[in-house]
């Protein structure tokens, strides 16, 4: 039987920059993931990746990617990460409207490779829906199991969840997890889906940290998964 390689992926929107501080920089921390992926990074201009890179090493990890040309998607990753390519992309939004992009990046563990694709959905239905499909694009290009996590600004039920699924992704979740408002959440709008048959997912949601400080942190709850690479 061969050795499996156990990482922790998790998924967190850090409300504008992370602009609430300790607290936020605490909860980042706690998670303790190999993989982090976040949504609303540093976009100010000609500062947006000094505050990415000052982020990760506040949260003792390293930036790989993302920031203002992901649309402030970014992609950290702990000291037992390698880094083999990475990238991002912004997607066009109407004027006055946030900044939506991807950030993504090919990572080996232990000698395992897996892909990951951190992203922030439209408000829009429609442009959703064609968001998400320049995702599933850019996971196509990546190898091993894939995690595409982030803010979908909508439900499970909804329809750039079930493009996902229709493109092999996986949601381990379920609505004993809820994300959204943090302070009371009723909805699960922020996902963390696997693709991949050497990917199994031992616990996925709930990343066990105090109530009060997930609700003073920022406006979504982040959650994380445990993944096993065979």
């Amino acid at each position: 039987i061969g050795r499996v390689t156990r990482i922790r992926v998790a998924t967190y929107n850090i409300l504008m920059g992370g602009r609430r501080g300790a607290v936020v920089h605490d909860v980042v921390r706690r998670l303790d993931a190999d993989v982090q992926l976040v949504n609303e990074s540093p976009k100010q201009p000609l500062l947006w990746k000094r505050r990415c890179r000052a982020l990760a090493e506040r949260w003792q990890m390293r930036y790989v990617a993302g920031g203002r040309p992901a649309g402030s998607n970014m992609v950290v990753v702990g000291p037992r990460v390698a880094v083999k390519s990475s990238g991002a992309e912004r997607l066009k939004q109407p004027l006055f409207q946030p900044r939506r992009g991807i950030a993504w990046a090919q990572l080996r563990v232990e000698g395992r490779l897996i892909g990951a694709v951190s992203c922030h959905l439209s408000l829009d239905r429609e442009r959703r829906l064609r968001e998400v499909q320049r995702v599933i694009e850019v996971a196509s290009t990546l190898r091993g199991p894939v995690v595409v996590a982030g803010d979908l600004n909508e439900p499970p039920r909804g329809p750039s969840w079930q493009r996902l699924r229709d493109a092999g992704f996986v949601d381990h979740g379920d609505n004993t997890w809820e994300t959204f408002p943090a302070e009371d959440p009723r909805t699960r709008i922020d996902a963390l889906l696997v693709r991949g048959t050497t990917a199994t997912v031992l616990s996925h949601g709930d990343p066990g940290l105090p109530d009060q400080l997930l609700r003073a942190a920022s406006d979504h709850r982040p959650l994380s998964a445990e993944i096993e690479l065979l």
